[in-house]
C-alpha cells in the first residue's frame, strides 16, 4: 500500500475550538506562552508615565516624599498604604518600575483565576482565562500606578483559600486586599456567605480577625498621622449622563458592551435556572452577590469605572457558565476588539443626540495612550510657558503629574498643613521653582491665596484650575 492510499484526518475545527476554550491555562507551558504574550502586549506601554489617573502621580508624590524625607503622607485619603509601600520600594527605578511590578501582580492574578475556574469547573475555562487577561479596563490599570490590580489579585486570592479549605489566609489576604484599597471592607459579607455554605461557619470568627488584624496593621502609619481623621474622600454628586457614561463607554467599550449584551440575549434561555442557582449553588451565589454589593458600592461614589474591577472575575464565571460556546466567544472577542478599535462620539455623553456622529475610532487601551500622550505634551506646554518670577501657577488635575516629572528642577514641599484635605502632598503641596520663584500648585484655598495675594505674588492658572477652584472654594481667582 502506497502513502498516497492512506486515508487523511479530516480537521474537526469545532473539536479544536472546545479544546482550546476548555484548555488548562495554568498548566506550566501554556502559563509561560499566556504570560509571555501578556507581558510583550503591554510592554509599549510601561513607558508612557504613571497613568492618567491624577491619583496614579499621587502614588507616586507619596514615594518619593516618604524616600526624600522619612515623613508618610497617603496619596489621598482614606489612604491606600499598603500600594503606596510597594510602589516606595519600586520608585526609584521611575514609572517602567512601578508599571512593571503592577503587571506582574496582575499576571500573578490571571494565574490565581485560573486555577479558580479549574479547580470549579467552570465551562469555558480557558476562554474566559485569556478574556481576564486581556480586558481592556484591566489592561490598562495593570499598566498604571494604581492599587486596583494588586487588590483584585489579592481578592483572587483569599477566595482560592476559601475553596482550598484555607479561611486563615483567606482572611489574612482580604486584609491584605483592604490594605490596598479600602472598599474591600465591603467583601466580609459575601465571604461569610460562602463560609456559611461551605459548612465553615465556625471559621469565620479567625476569618475576621485575621483580615481585621492585617488590615490594622497596614493602616496603622495612617492612623498614626490622621488619627480617626483618616475617614475622608472626595465626596460629591456625580451626575447620571457621567454614570451612563462610564458604564457605557468606559467598562467594556461600545463593541464590547453590545457584544456582551447580543450574547446575553442569546443564551438568555440557560437563565433560566438562575434563580434556583443563586439560591442552591453556593458558587453561583457567592459570584452574584459580590457582583451586587460592588455594584452599590459604586452608585454610592461613581467617580470612576474601575472601582468596578473586582466585579470582572466573577462576571466572567456567570459569563462562562450561561452562555452558549459561540456566543461567550463572540462576547470576547468584541471585548478584546474594544481596547484596539471601538465606536466614539465627539461629545462624552452617550444620550441619543451623541450617536448622529458617531464613528469608528480608537479603543480603550489605545485612546489610554493617546490621554497619556496629550497630558505629557500638557505638562510640557506648562513648563514651556514664559512666567516671570514672582508667580504662582495654578495647574490644576495635573500638578502630580509636574511634581513627579520635573523633579529634576521643581522642590516639591508641602504648602499648607491641612489635614482636613484628601491629600496633603498634592491638593494642599507646592512645586518650586526656587531660582525664579515660581511656584506651582493644584489648587489654593482662599486663604492660601490672599496670603500669597499680600505677598505680591502674581497669579497664573490653566482652565482646569480656575473651574476646580470655583466649584470647591467658592471664588474666582481671575477676578481678583
Amino acid at each position: 500500500m502506497t502513502s498516497t492510499s492512506l486515508p487523511r484526518e479530516r480537521f474537526d475545527l469545532p473539536a479544536a475550538l472546545s479544546r482550546a476554550f476548555e484548555a488548562d491555562l495554568t498548566r506550566p507551558l501554556p502559563f509561560a506562552i499566556l504570560g509571555l504574550v501578556f507581558i510583550l502586549l503591554r510592554l509599549p506601554f510601561v513607558d508612557y508615565g504613571h497613568g492618567t489617573d491624577p491619583d496614579a502621580w499621587r502614588v507616586a508624590l507619596t514615594a518619593h516624599h516618604l524616600l526624600d524625607t522619612g515623613d508618610y503622607f497617603p496619596s489621598r485619603l482614606p489612604g491606600n498604604p499598603l500600594h503606596e509601600f510597594v510602589t516606595t520600594l519600586a520608585i526609584p527605578g521611575g514609572w517602567i518600575a512601578t508599571n512593571v511590578t503592577t503587571a506582574l501582580a496582575s499576571l500573578a492574578g490571571v494565574y490565581i483565576f485560573g486555577r479558580i475556574v479549574r479547580q470549579l469547573a467552570v465551562p469555558h475555562a480557558g476562554l474566559i482565562t485569556v478574556a481576564f487577561a486581556f480586558t481592556p479596563l484591566l489592561f490598562i490599570n495593570s499598566l498604571a500606578t494604581m492599587d486596583y490590580m494588586w487588590t483584585l489579585t489579592a481578592i483572587l486570592g483569599a477566595y482560592y483559600a476559601v475553596l482550598r479549605d484555607r479561611p486563615l489566609l483567606a482572611g489574612v489576604l482580604i486584609g491584605v486586599a483592604i490594605g490596598f484599597r479600602l472598599q474591600s471592607f465591603i467583601l466580609f459579607v459575601p465571604f461569610a456567605y460562602l463560609l456559611w455554605r461551605r459548612e465553615q461557619l465556625r471559621e469565620l470568627p479567625s476569618f475576621v480577625l485575621a483580615a481585621a488584624g492585617v488590615a490594622a496593621l497596614a493602616f496603622a502609619p495612617v492612623l498614626a498621622v490622621y488619627g480617626t481623621r483618616f475617614m475622608n474622600f472626595y465626596d460629591a454628586p456625580v451626575a447620571f449622563e457621567d454614570v451612563m457614561r462610564l458604564l457605557g463607554k468606559e467598562a467594556l467599550g461600545v463593541i464590547g458592551g453590545a457584544g456582551v449584551l447580543v450574547a446575553l440575549l442569546v443564551s438568555l434561555p440557560r437563565f433560566r435556572t438562575l434563580p434556583r442557582d443563586i439560591a442552591g449553588d453556593t458558587q453561583v451565589g457567592f459570584w452574584f452577590l459580590t457582583v451586587a454589593i460592588y455594584f452599590a458600592s459604586f452608585f454610592r461614589l461613581p467617580h470612576e469605572v474601575a472601582y468596578l474591577i473586582p466585579v470582572f472575575p466573577f462576571g466572567l464565571m456567570i459569563m462562562g457558565r450561561y452562555f452558549r460556546s459561540g456566543a461567550l466567544a463572540g462576547a470576547v472577542v468584541c471585548i478584546l476588539l474594544a481596547g484596539v478599535v471601538d465606536i466614539t462620539t465627539p461629545s462624552d455623553n452617550i444620550g441619543p443626540g451623541s450617536w448622529r456622529d458617531a464613528s469608528a475610532g480608537k479603543g480603550l487601551v489605545l485612546s489610554n495612550a493617546e490621554t497619556m500622550d496629550a497630558q505629557r505634551d500638557f505638562v510640557d506646554e506648562i513648563m514651556r510657558a514664559t512666567v516671570p518670577e514672582h508667580s504662582v501657577v495654578m495647574t490644576g488635575f495635573i500638578f502630580p503629574q509636574i511634581a513627579v516629572r520635573e523633579r529634576g528642577r521643581l522642590d516639591s514641599r508641602i504648602l499648607q498643613r491641612d489635614f482636613g484635605a484628601i491629600s496633603m502632598l498634592s491638593d494642599r503641596g507646592e512645586a518650586d521653582d526656587e531660582q525664579n520663584d515660581i511656584r506651582y500648585v493644584w489648587l489654593l484655598t482662599y486663604e492660601s491665596y490672599q496670603a500669597m495675594q499680600a505677598q505680591g505674588y502674581a497669579f497664573f492658572l490653566v482652565p482646569d484650575a480656575a473651574i476646580g477652584t470655583a466649584a470647591l472654594y467658592d471664588y474666582r481667582p481671575t477676578l481678583m
